[in-house]
């Protein structure tokens, strides 16, 4: 399934914008291409757009791969100690999440918010 939403990310994507922050936060978006714009209505836009690949969108002034890369380690650390508590309990870990098994008669391992 995943290689059908890589294999679909370049197809031509066809909407109708009606608020004028959206249209200009479209155009002003890098990675977007837009392929056609036509005033559907004094009110609507109709606009075909489309993502390029990420070697041709400019790299923006604002943005820093060290912090990045600072704020990603940081947040692998506060995960892992989640591991780490949870020791036997942890049945998966990645980046991103931190899958465990609960007993139903025991206490929260984890606090949820």
């Amino acid at each position: 399934m995943w290689w059908r939403l890589k294999h679909w990310s370049d197809r031509t994507l066809t909407r109708v914008i009606s608020d004028v922050k959206k249209l200009y936060g479209l155009l002003a978006t890098p990675g977007i291409e837009v392929m056609n714009l036509v005033l559907a209505t004094p009110d609507d836009v109709w606009i075909s757009s489309k993502y390029r690949g990420e070697e041709d969108v400019p790299i923006l002034r604002h943005t820093n791969e060290l912090i990045g890369a600072y704020v990603t380690a940081g947040a692998s650390i506060h995960l892992y100690r989640y591991v780490h508590w949870l020791q036997e309990s942890a049945i998966y870990c990645d980046m991103v999440s931190v899958i465990y098994i609960q007993q139903t008669d025991s206490t929260e391992l984890i606090e949820t918010v």
